[in-house]
């Protein structure tokens, strides 16, 4: 039996400077550190490149140095994803090759020839068949995905094989399985005992078991848990691998057709055909309003012109503004920001702002106006108690399996209080 762990880790390009340093000291410093206290210890990393950025801009490239030593030495397998943690299937495919083709080169900028993912991350694992075929064309050789995605139910991956998505010749997929995900995100786990009998009820003796969650778990989210990786490995129980070795190591193939999902998804939801919930829900007006805001101004920095005034200021404001963290928090299922929300909604805006003088007058006046009307709904929702009712309504609708949920640590440090999954 082989691990093949994932971790993710990632912070918006709006997040502070003070808690990138929090961060990094509580989770991705011990995090290297206890990988290059295991030299035989391997896993399969996502650093989006924003993150890389931020590491260099407040004075902790040596986490950079680090992971690029542990490449080096095949402990680390990087993959590929998108610069700005933008919901892939829900933004145009040339603004997806943009953001992946970014990433790429800011991270090769840092980790040189170190960075050569053979794998690719769609943020939060939200495939779609477009997606997975804009990775293929960009040169990789598989992509990651979520088990609800295998057919909209969970529970149904056999992992003793490899699966190829039909009509992509070659191209792999690998489902991230949840239940021992979903321990090691909720600390149900405080020490390899506890761990390893679970991981191994969970997976037949000649199988894989392939695991996926933020790495912000390991010290942030879940203090002191970065020492579990360390049990785990001084154990020598379990061996560990990374996604690209399980292509060698188990030769059978099966086609498949994967569903549209994320690791968010539940059944119910795929069954609905709303597969991106947390970012975009039918009847959702903020929702509808923040997409509407999104796709007018795309098409305003579309139309400019490369080399008029504000251009480059523009493109690289829609570059961050895209990134998903203001629809999670604007979706109570269950999350809800009111500060993440307006301050996405302000970095898109600023992007067609910075074009007034290519911008016909009427646009810039609409995207003012969807601006006022987006801090208008969600201060409505918050002081008339509307979004806690959708929190509520939620959870009681998804009871049964919130304990089921990978991802129950938002993506960044906020004020609001967050429910209890317990």
């Amino acid at each position: 039996m082989y691990w093949s762990n994932f971790l993710h880790i990632y912070q918006p390009p709006t997040q502070t400077a003070e808690i990138v340093a929090k961060v990094t000291r509580e989770a991705y410093r011990p995090l290297t550190r206890v990988l290059e206290q295991s030299p035989r210890a391997k896993l399969t990393l996502n650093i989006s490149a924003c993150l890389t950025e931020q590491l260099a801009r407040y004075g902790f490239a040596d986490v950079i140095e680090s992971l690029g030593r542990l490449a080096e030495r095949g402990q680390i397998e990087f993959t590929g994803s998108a610069m700005y943690h933008p919901i892939l299937p829900l933004i145009p495919c040339d603004e997806a090759a943009r953001q992946i083709e970014l990433n790429t080169r800011v991270n090769r900028r840092y980790f040189g020839d170190l960075y050569n993912p053979r794998g690719f991350f769609p943020p939060e694992m939200c495939y779609s068949f477009d997606v997975a075929s804009l990775a293929r064309s960009l040169g990789f050789a598989w992509i990651l995905a979520d088990e609800i995605c295998y057919n909209g139910s969970l529970g149904q991956v056999v992992a003793d094989r490899v699966y190829e998505i039909e009509g992509l010749t070659g191209f792999c997929i690998f489902f991230k399985e949840r239940p021992i995900s979903t321990g090691l995100t909720f600390g149900s786990y405080p020490h390899a005992e506890q761990f390893l009998p679970a991981a191994q009820i969970q997976v037949q003796p000649q199988g894989y078991l392939l695991t996926g969650t933020d790495g912000e778990i390991y010290g942030h989210h879940r203090p002191g848990q970065e020492l579990l990786l360390q049990e785990i490995y001084s154990s020598g129980v379990l061996k560990t691998c990374t996604v690209s070795e399980l292509l060698e190591r188990y030769p059978e193939r099966e086609r498949v057709r994967p569903v549209e999902g994320s690791w968010s998804s539940w059944e119910d939801e795929i069954a609905q055909r709303v597969p991106y919930a947390q970012w975009r829900y039918p009847g959702n007006g903020l929702h509808a309003l923040q997409w509407e805001l999104t796709q007018l101004v795309t098409a305003i920095v579309d139309s400019a012109h490369p080399d008029g005034d504000g251009y480059a200021e523009a493109r690289m404001m829609l570059d961050r503004g895209l990134h998903s963290c203001q629809y999670w928090w604007a979706s109570c299922r269950p999350w809800w920001d009111t500060e993440m929300i307006e301050r996405g909604a302000r970095e898109l805006a600023g992007a067609a702002l910075q074009l007034r003088s290519q911008t016909d007058g009427t646009r810039t006046r609409q995207v003012e106006r969807l601006l006022a009307l987006i801090r208008k709904m969600a201060y409505h929702w918050q002081s008339s108690g509307r979004a806690m009712r959708l929190k509520k309504q939620y959870m009681d609708e998804h009871r049964e399996v919130a304990n089921e949920l990978t991802f129950g640590n938002p993506p960044h440090e906020t004020q609001t209080d967050q429910p209890d999954f317990a």
